[in-house]
């Protein structure tokens, strides 16, 4: 009778193992493992899309499982009402700041507050999850590092954060998006995952 109970306990704790191996695999896949994205590099470098001196975590990347499926989208973690500044000058195109919703579930989707800046090349820089009322300059010309909202968590999100992309047009096919280098403290680079970067304060 002891001994069922022992291969039965030994048989439960196998399974619990496989299955707590087999779930931080399937967590950490979204955090590290990446889609392919589009060729398309933009020869303009970009200022990273926050105030000077700051810094913020790449929480997903080009091509992350999680919601950039062979998109060219970065998301930086950043706490509610975080200023966000134009990651490069031009005209603001179009947004939305009335939205209170947001949350995992793909109903909220449609529901983040954006800016959407028209840059002089016709590109589009696109500013994504700001908080309600998180739209601060809703027309004519802004300069990069000039502030034009406050991250949120709005739309379709696990936690704050602000998705950032670069477009020649709005829509959501692969090459659609542009990759972009950034000016950082560690040079211009094409950010990564999971990497903490700094905006330079000159």
């Amino acid at each position: 009778m002891r001994l069922k109970r022992n291969s039965r306990f030994r048989l439960f704790l196998y399974i619990t193992g496989v299955l707590f191996i087999l779930t931080v695999a399937f967590v950490l896949s979204f955090f590290y493992i990446h889609t392919s994205v589009t060729r398309n590099l933009d020869t303009h470098i970009y200022e990273l899309p926050f105030q000077k001196g700051t810094q913020h975590r790449v929480v997903q990347g080009y091509g992350g499982l999680f919601s950039h499926q062979s998109v060219a989208a970065i998301d930086f973690a950043m706490p509610v009402g975080t200023p966000v500044c134009a990651a490069r000058g031009g005209v603001i195109y179009s947004y939305r700041d009335k939205s209170r919703e947001g949350g995992i579930w793909p109903r909220y989707t449609n529901r983040a507050n954006f800016i959407i800046i028209r840059h002089d090349d016709g590109s589009f820089g696109c500013y994504w999850h700001l908080q309600h009322k998180g739209v601060l300059v809703k027309s004519g010309r802004v300069e990069a590092g000039q502030v034009i909202g406050l991250s949120g968590a709005t739309g379709q999100v696990i936690r704050p954060h602000l998705h950032f992309s670069v477009k020649n047009t709005l829509n959501y096919k692969k090459d659609s998006f542009v990759r972009a280098k950034f000016n950082t403290t560690r040079g211009v680079v094409l950010l990564s995952n999971r990497v903490v970067y700094e905006r330079p304060v000159e």
